[in-house]
């Protein structure tokens, strides 16, 4: 089993990554079908963070199936660790669209 860290790094790079190369392979293709490929890496990465939280923590079931333990069990340790894992993704997958909004010039 691994690390609380190790798996909470692990959920916040892979959404990051997700976003990341979302957005380049995406402003790729929009080279390759004439549109502006700047303003379509903006819009994917915007597009692509819930997404990347999603597959960042490998499937909605396995969280929800947590949180509902923890909401009707009583146990709160797997409830807030669970939570965490979820901030981790958004962090990662909103890190990602600030960088790539910070590389774009805005439309």
């Amino acid at each position: 089993m691994q690390s609380f860290p190790h798996k909470s790094l692990l959920i916040f790079f892979t959404a990051m990554g997700i976003v990341l190369g979302g957005s380049l392979i995406g402003s790729l293709a929009a080279v390759v079908t004439g549109n502006p490929p700047l303003l379509t890496a903006r819009k994917l990465a915007e597009e692509m963070k819930l997404w990347a939280v999603v597959a960042a923590l490998g499937g909605t079931f396995s969280s929800i199936e947590v949180l509902g333990s923890g909401f009707f069990t009583g146990q709160i340790r797997p409830l807030i660790k669970q939570l965490l894992f979820i901030i981790a993704g958004l962090a990662g997958a909103e890190s990602a669209k600030y960088l790539v909004f910070s590389l774009t010039p805005p439309p």
